[in-house]
């Protein structure tokens, strides 16, 4: 009876060692797994996002060749108001040192 309880213990012992090794290979293709999904979703954010960056780099270019063509075509107002903001910002930093 003591060999048969010896063999039982050796198989419950195998199949725990079984079991803790298909246990730790099931989290490592999980984590392959997941560092694949996130790879994936890392490629198409960057992907979005360097769109998105191109679309507002052009967008700031064409407003900022309008606000160029402005000023080139109302030279005089745009000098008027450089003046005006200039005056402004000297008189409100000589009355902050007073």
């Amino acid at each position: 009876m003591t060999s048969l309880s010896n063999w039982g213990r050796a198989a419950e012992h195998k199949a725990g060692r079984f079991l803790k090794e298909l246990e730790a290979q099931d989290v490592y293709d999980q984590l392959d797994s997941v560092r694949d999904y996130l790879s994936d979703l890392t490629t198409s954010f960057s992907k979005i996002a360097n769109r998105r960056v191109g679309h507002a780099r052009g967008h700031a270019l064409d407003t900022a060749h309008e606000a160029e063509e402005l000023m080139k075509d109302n030279l005089a107002a745009s000098l008027v108001v450089a003046l005006g903001v200039g005056v402004l910002v000297g008189y409100l930093i000589r009355r902050g040192t007073e």
